[in-house]
């Protein structure tokens, strides 16, 4: 018994002083903490053009700091709500959008991101929700909506809504129901006034 406990010890220590051989070593398969950099995803600016019930376009651009809004910048700061006809906490919050948006209506607008396919629901229908709850900010349909959907974080629970400031800055993410006073905060930081 003791003869083959020493044996295995031998054993062992030839192959771990004959395993590593510097000169059987693939050197780019080391790593090196000196050229090793992070992993940093390259940001790509991205267009889109969101379409409303009433066939406007709502031209946007990303930015590493935000979303650059065509006909907004400089001028309001932008909610972008994305939401479902079917959800609940998006149906609930409606009564809470329209009276933020019109406190805030000369620096302030909200733009609802439809998160619904358009075979599910068509715009005809979208348009009777609107009716319907008395939504007075631009709802967008189609496909444009999931792509900017993607690049917002990639929205997969809803709603989720995204402020940005005057110039195009995040300035905050809204995930479910929200009170007015929270958004408020959000919004006049969002518009400059305090």
């Amino acid at each position: 018994m003791k003869i083959n406990y020493t044996f295995a010890v031998l054993l062992t220590a030839v192959f771990l002083f004959t395993g590593c051989d510097s000169k059987d070593i693939d050197e780019s398969l080391i790593a090196n903490t000196k050229k090793n950099t992070p992993y940093v995803e390259k940001f790509v600016s991205r267009t889109f053009k969101l379409t409303t019930t009433d066939g406007k376009i709502i031209e946007l651009t990303s930015t590493k700091e935000g979303l650059d809004f065509k006909d907004y910048k400089g001028k309001k700061a932008i909610l972008v709500d994305v939401f479902a006809t079917w959800c609940p906490p998006c149906i609930k919050g409606i009564p809470v959008l329209k009276s933020l948006r019109e406190k805030y209506k000369d620096d302030f607008e909200i733009v609802s991101v439809l998160f619904e396919k358009e075979e599910d629901k068509p715009t005809s229908e979208v348009i009777e929700f609107i009716e319907k709850y008395g939504i007075t900010y631009p709802v967008t349909v189609g496909e444009e909506n999931f792509k900017l959907a993607k690049d917002l974080d990639d929205v997969q629970r809803i709603p989720e809504l995204f402020l940005f400031s005057k110039d195009g800055e995040f300035v905050k993410k809204f995930l479910g129901e929200t009170d007015l006073e929270t958004y408020e905060e959000y919004v006049k930081m969002a518009i400059g006034k305090k």
